[in-house]
């Protein structure tokens, strides 16, 4: 029986190990965005709040009730991308 090399198992072909760097940057790229829309979410929480501490201190129902909702619906959104 003869052994012949694939392709992939060629010392001289390195195109499996070009391939293996190209989707390790895809993976890097993947985790740098749900890095960076994590930041962003919290970012949008905590003004949210902030703009909900402030209408309750001026005693502003409607900006209230307009800034709680978008923090629902933020929040609801973050839950549903889990």
């Amino acid at each position: 029986m003869e052994y012949r090399y694939s392709q992939q198992n060629s010392p001289n072909n390195e195109q499996p190990l070009s391939q293996g760097l190209q989707g390790q940057d895809l993976l890097n790229d993947l985790y740098m965005d749900m890095f960076l829309q994590h930041l962003l979410a919290d970012q949008q929480i905590r003004l949210l709040r902030e703009a909900i501490d402030v209408a309750l201190d001026e005693r502003d129902e409607e900006a209230f009730k307009r800034f709680t909702k978008e923090l629902i619906q933020l929040q609801d959104t973050l839950i549903d991308e889990e």
